[in-house]
């Protein structure tokens, strides 16, 4: 069941001159999301950012429903969708008033300072628990 992460107004710049938000703009709301949820969960991404170990990004599906619109509350939820050794695949939510608007899953692969993949922490592989 997604959680609410992460809740947002719909600034400026995260338009554009129609007032709608860009379509990579998500991918941001999407990361921001990503951070708190894991905060709220344990795992300080920034910590480990520190220690050598990152996430990066391997594949985004997305899915825009409706445009979300300059001055708008969005809130994003993340659900958690499949761990494995190195990987995480996470589930997003963007709703207004309860009315979806986008979607997405990414799935991201931990790796170290030169690029390897390596195995996921553990307070990341025990996000499922």
């Amino acid at each position: 069941m997604a959680e609410l992460a992460y809740k947002t107004k719909i600034y400026y710049d995260d338009t554009d001159a129609g007032g709608v938000v860009y379509y990579a703009n998500y991918l941001k709301l999407y990361e921001r999301a990503k951070q708190e949820f894991f905060l709220k969960k344990g795992c300080d991404l920034f910590r480990l950012h520190y220690e050598g170990v990152y996430l990066i990004v391997k594949e985004v599906k997305a899915n825009y429903i409706k445009s979300l619109r300059l001055g708008e509350e969005a809130l994003v939820f993340v659900e958690v969708k499949r761990i494995k050794k190195a990987s995480i695949e996470l589930y997003f939510q963007v709703k207004v008033n309860d009315e979806l608007r986008a979607e997405a899953e990414i799935l991201s692969v931990a790796v170290d300072t030169d690029s390897r993949i390596v195995k996921l922490p553990d307070c990341v592989s025990k996000l499922l628990t």
